[in-house]
């Protein structure tokens, strides 16, 4: 008999399965009361067939059936993973024993109702089953609605990650195109190495810059292709660190003029800041900034080279007028000739700083180094200013190391050093005040150090006061009487000497500057080793 599908879909299905048709009829009249579809079912192969197309909330199955009898057709049912849950109720005239009781049990029956049965209790028993269908539908409802809420849900993020992921492939396309094209284009040259050292990108700017040689050169070890570049700029390199070096002279082959270039380094980070992926290089051609400061510093020299002559002529002249004719002059006129002569000195001394700067700055200023008992030039620098201290209300003292010091050095040009930083000293300090000058050394340098009992250097100022022409940020250490040149002019003689000078302070109370100094060694034969070169280009560290 062809299956009649239920006309109401949302009643729960009940199937009835009975090889006699007045007991569906009696089945049928019993549960018509209740909200449920009816599907008959007269042999056990069209209950199979039936519970194959349709969902049930339960079976009401004969036992007693020709060819496959209630518990055969149970166990089949049990047998499918799709059917296993649908519960069976057992419906029989004859007398169960025990053993008939467990074999129904065992292929899945959940409850055997006896011939005669009372309507009312048969109506209950498949109510519950109806009400736990409907339960379980509901729930399968509401999962499935979750389900494909979340679902939504997820494709929405999906669909949003996958539009901010292809922006921001496109913006990195975009920031690419513009970086290869600053790269390629921009008036610097470019070099990306990777943690090896050996590079993986570079720019014809780069390669002119260096005049490296044609071919390929990604994949070249730095090293191999610039072995000429500064000890410094390849341990910094070495050490994933940043580093700037200015004024890299490069005499090309075949040249005439040298050229100059700003070369940096900085390391490539990953994005947690952490690990590094190799390192850029860039190079900024600025010959044409260092002509301008040579053609302006050779101005600079060469006027202060020709105003020496009449400042120190007129100089001599103040002097011989003080001498000869002091009893003949007047007070007053004593006094203006007086202040005429220290201005002439001050101006003399400016001129001579500005010719002694060029001159290191050029490389053109000779040292005449030989070994220098550093105590004994601070004893006698500090015995000569005592009287200026003492003018001036303020207390100058050498505190010096037990055993000697011999430094390797210019004498005239240290004692200038130390004279200077003294001199400041006591200009800065109150009246009242003391300024103490130490002498020291360690392994393998002497150590000078001017303490000052002023009123400091303000925190921001402390890294300029080496530049020069600089003269403070304008608070209330502003060095008004500087001209800016004296602690450059120190910088430029200890850097001379292979040395260094440093300066820490606190505001309101001290100040103190250091200088290092290399100590005698055996066989110091000079203080500034040759360049390395290369064979197409002749490059200077200066």
């Amino acid at each position: 008999m062809p299956l009649t599908p239920p006309s109401d879909n949302s009643r729960a299905n009940i199937l009835l399965v009975d090889d006699r048709p007045e007991n569906i009829l009696v089945l049928k009249a019993t549960l018509s009361a209740l909200d449920v579809n009816l599907v008959e079912a007269n042999s056990g192969k069209e209950a199979l067939r039936m519970l194959l197309e349709l969902e049930f909330a339960a079976i009401l199955l004969d036992v007693m059936m020709p060819e496959m009898d209630g518990f055969e057709t149970a166990r089949l049912i049990r047998g499918s993973e799709k059917l296993r849950h649908t519960p069976i109720i057992f419906i029989t005239a004859m007398f169960l024993n025990d053993a008939d009781a467990f074999k129904g049990y065992s292929v899945g029956a959940v409850d055997y109702i006896m011939k005669p049965f009372v309507p009312e209790i048969l109506r209950s028993k498949v109510q519950v089953f109806v009400d736990l269908h409907k339960k379980t539908q509901e729930i399968k409802r509401q999962t499935e609605v979750i389900r494909l809420s979340e679902q939504r849900e997820y494709q929405a993020k999906l669909d949003q990650t996958t539009r901010t992921l292809q922006a921001e492939t496109e913006r990195e396309r975009v920031e690419h195109r513009a970086v290869r094209s600053m790269v390629q284009h921009a008036p610097l040259g470019f070099a990306r190495l990777d943690y090896n050292r050996v590079i993986t990108d570079i720019n014809p700017i780069f390669i002119e810059h260096f005049k490296l040689p044609d071919g390929e050169l990604n994949g070249r070890h730095l090293q191999e292709l610039m072995p000429w570049l500064p000890q410094q700029f390849m341990a910094a390199i070495g050490k994933n660190q940043p580093f700037h070096f200015n004024k890299l002279k490069v005499q090309p082959e075949h040249e005439t003029h040298p050229r100059f270039y700003d070369l940096a380094t900085w390391p490539i980070v990953d994005a947690t800041g952490s690990s590094k992926e190799g390192s850029i290089l860039l190079s900024v051609d600025v010959t044409e900034r260092v002509q301008l400061d040579q053609q302006r510093d050779d101005f600079v020299a060469t006027l202060a080279h020709d105003l020496q002559t009449p400042v120190i002529a007129a100089d001599r002249a103040l002097n011989l007028l003080v001498d000869r004719a002091s009893d003949n002059l007047g007070t007053e006129m004593l006094n203006l000739v007086s202040g005429l002569k220290k201005n002439n000195e001050n101006l003399l001394h400016m001129i001579e700083s500005l010719l002694d700067i060029y001159h290191y700055e050029e490389g053109a200023r000779a040292l005449y180094v030989d070994e220098v008992d550093v105590r004994l030039l601070v004893r006698t620098i500090v015995e000569e200013l005592t009287p200026l201290a003492e003018q001036q209300g303020l207390m100058l003292m050498s505190k010096q190391s037990r055993k000697n010091v011999m430094a390797a050095a210019d004498r005239t040009a240290i004692r200038r050093v130390i004279t200077n930083l003294i001199d400041n000293a006591l200009k800065f300090t109150p009246k009242g005040g003391t300024v103490e000058v130490g002498v020291s050394s360690d392994e393998e340098q002497a150590i000078i150090e001017v303490i000052d009992s002023g009123c400091g250097i303000a925190p921001e100022d402390q890294n300029r006061i080496f530049e020069r022409y600089w003269h403070g940020s304008g608070g209330p250490t502003t060095m008004k009487k500087s001209r800016g040149l004296g602690l450059y002019l120190c910088r430029q003689i200890i850097d001379a000497h292979e040395g260094r000078i440093e300066c820490s302070s606190e505001l309101g109370k001290m100040t103190k500057f250091t200088v290092y100094l290399p100590l005698v060694r055996e066989a110091d034969s000079s203080l500034q080793p040759p360049a390395a070169t290369s064979p197409a280009l002749n490059v200077e560290a200066s």
